[in-house]
């Protein structure tokens, strides 16, 4: 992770450079074109992000696509702890 200087969710949604909170995004017809969703995870968050391309390239994160509204969403999985605490997900 040091070696993008990225250690807490806070650093890693810096990387998405513009997010915007769309919870309601979730109604969407949204194709998961990134990462991973386990049936047991659940997602508590829904972030439009202008740029997903690090989230996609280098962590498990799941992202989606609404080919409507040619938007790339960025499905979060934790819930309760501020993101400046919180350590990043795994970096590849």
């Amino acid at each position: 992770m040091a070696e993008f200087g990225i250690e807490t969710y806070a650093d890693l949604a810096e990387t998405c450079r513009g997010m915007v909170l769309a919870n309601e995004v979730a109604k969407r017809p949204l194709e998961l074109v990134s990462g991973e969703l386990l049936p047991w995870d659940e997602v508590f968050q829904w972030y439009i992000v202008q740029d997903p391309s690090f989230l996609m390239g280098h962590t498990d994160e799941p992202v989606f696509y609404d080919g409507e509204l040619g938007l790339y969403v960025w499905g979060v999985t934790t819930f309760g702890t501020g993101w400046s605490i919180l350590p990043a997900p795994e970096i590849h």
